[in-house]
């Protein structure tokens, strides 16, 4: 004496191109299977909305052609960034390199000092050109970064912004 329960009709297929959204489709009935217990009236079907596409709606091969294009700029904006981590590498491996120098120049001089006096005048040379050479560096790190950054944000932006306006202009 189980209660068999009629299956859920079918829903009617909304891809009809171009109806109003207030449309609405004919409900589907669905039959009531025959049980041994006294048969329950089945539940009145909601009807379905029809749902009309968007104006801006764009066909498959423009979708596929945008997707393309967000690739490619995304590709292009990937490739200004590398490039643009790849001369910060260099500067910084310049400032190493001469840092390195600037020490092994320092400790050199040092083994030649036989006051105090020349100790501090040798440590002081030392501290002011590092001191130079690191404001000097910062600046170029930082010139080189916001070029970087704007390299690479280049393409994102300029295909944000046709998008925009064929959006909202056209």
């Amino acid at each position: 004496m189980s209660d068999i329960k009629a299956k859920r009709a079918p829903r009617e297929s909304i891809q009809n191109g171009g109806t109003e959204p207030s449309a609405v489709a004919e409900p589907v009935t669905a039959a009531v299977i025959a049980t041994e217990s006294s048969p329950k009236p089945a539940p009145a079907p909601v009807p379905t909305p029809v749902i009309a596409a968007p104006r801006h709606a764009a066909p498959a091969d423009d979708v596929f052609a945008y997707g393309q294009q967000a690739w490619a700029a995304f590709v292009e904006a990937q490739a200004a960034a590398a490039r643009g981590f790849e001369a910060l590498v260099g500067e910084i491996n310049t400032l190493t390199r001469s840092e390195m120098a600037a020490a092994a120049d320092s400790a050199t001089a040092m083994l030649g000092v036989k006051t105090l006096a020349g100790a501090v005048e040798v440590n002081l040379g030392y501290a002011r050109r590092s001191f130079d050479a690191l404001v000097g560096s910062t600046a170029k790190l930082s010139e080189i970064g916001v070029k970087a950054a704007a390299d690479a944000s280049r393409p994102i932006l300029t295909r944000f912004g046709s998008g925009w306006k064929a959006t909202h202009l056209g």
